[in-house]
């Protein structure tokens, strides 16, 4: 009869979860050390710079999920994050000029305001490529609709990144500009301006009055004769020099070809003044400086003492428009460091959002925010651990 207990074996199951500990033991020694006590005014500072700077900065841990992590994985992820905020960081530089123009009419709350907004845009941009590494079976669609956010916003900010450097360093060129704006549309003014005056409409108006009135009495009528005095004087006058009576003693008819004349003769001398004063533009040489001197009403609504423009939003639309005509004409030099600001926003966010799809597409990050793979590891760790639970001494049967 043999002995119950003539020998002994480790099962399989406890062989490697004893392995296990071993490892985890080795590998992460500070596990077996008791931790520290915080110290609470100490940490309030840590908190606060870690919440600004999660803020700002792409969490690389959301960019994977929990049930199958490897060493490669969290690395790569870090550098998702990484490429993804340094690209938003990079725009939200980029764009800081045009968020502040945009906001200049608040004053001095322009230089508060726009640089909250521009974190928000840097929150949402980080936010919505974590959507995107976030994707898995069953949140398709709501990380295409973080993908196409993502997207639309880079293109944004990298059209705002040119229109925001050329408003910032390129401001005589936008001043100068307005200032032709204001000199041709006041020369396209004076040529419409109508040869009228309100003295002219009123007389001619009677005029018209009194003459419809005239044409429809009949010449047996009494007051035929004086209908005809009042529209073109008597008879007696009608070779007379009008020139020499007073306008107001004239006929209705006579007066107001006066007063017409008149109304033309201001036009044509409103325009001979303003081509004067073009004329000294050639001299002054400065459009800017011409509006100055020779509209100085104009000048003080658009103009600061420093020649700059006031308005932020006029100096945005300025820059639109040079940047279009630069565009059109293929003026490569012109658009200098505006177009240099861009091509860097474009060539960052392209990065950004092409490592941030491929990055979701990966085996890996699927496997680690797959289901059945964590139950799979569930159901191994259970198995250890059963082994693990039976006595160091138990017999082999």
């Amino acid at each position: 009869m043999s002995q119950p207990f003539e020998s002994f074996a480790i099962p399989e199951p406890q062989q490697e979860a004893k392995k296990a500990a071993e490892t985890l033991r080795e590998l992460h020694p500070e596990l077996l050390e008791p931790r520290p006590q915080a110290n609470n005014s100490q940490q309030t500072p840590k908190k606060i710079g870690l919440f600004l700077l999660g803020f700002i900065w792409a969490n690389p841990k959301q960019f994977y999920g929990k049930k199958w992590v490897t060493n490669e994985l969290v690395e790569h992820s870090q550098l998702t994050a990484g490429v993804i905020s340094t690209a938003s960081l990079v725009n939200a530089i980029t764009n800081q000029p045009i968020l502040f123009f945009a906001l200049k009419e608040f004053g001095v709350l322009a230089f508060i305001f726009s640089p909250m907004l521009n974190l928000l845009l840097v929150r949402f941009t980080n936010e919505n490529g974590t959507a995107v590494a976030g994707r898995k079976r069953g949140n398709q669609d709501w990380a295409k609709a973080g993908a196409a956010a993502m997207i639309a916003m880079s293109i944004l900010q990298s059209l705002a990144a040119a229109i925001g450097s050329e408003a910032l360093n390129n401001r005589p060129e936008l001043s100068s500009l307005k200032a032709l704006e204001i000199i041709e549309t006041q020369t396209q003014n004076l040529a419409d301006i109508p040869a009228t005056t309100p003295a002219y409409e009123s007389a001619r108006e009677e005029y018209q009055k009194l003459r419809q009135e005239f044409q429809s009495t009949s010449r047996n009528h009494p007051n035929w004769d004086t209908l005809y005095v009042k529209l073109y004087g008597s008879w007696a006058d009608r070779d007379r020099n009008w020139r020499t009576v007073p306008t107001e003693n004239l006929p209705v008819e006579q007066r107001m070809l006066r007063l017409q004349q008149e109304a033309i003769a201001i036009k044509q001398q409103a325009q001979q003044d303003w081509a004067n004063k073009l004329a000294k533009r050639h001299h002054i040489g400065d459009d800017v400086l011409f509006v100055a001197q020779q509209m100085p009403q104009l000048f003080d609504r658009h103009f600061d003492d420093n020649y700059q423009l006031i308005s932020g939003t006029e100096i945005i639309r300025l820059a639109m428009l040079n940047l279009t005509y630069k565009v059109m004409r293929f003026d490569i030099a012109g658009l200098g460091i505006s177009l240099g600001w861009m091509v860097l926003s474009v060539v960052s966010s392209t990065a950004a959002c092409w490592m941030t799809l491929a990055h979701a597409r990966r085996e890996d990050v699927i496997m680690s925010r797959d289901d059945a793979v964590g139950e799979a590891i569930e159901a191994y760790l259970e198995y250890l651990i059963s082994g693990a639970d039976l006595p160091d001494n138990s017999p082999q049967k």
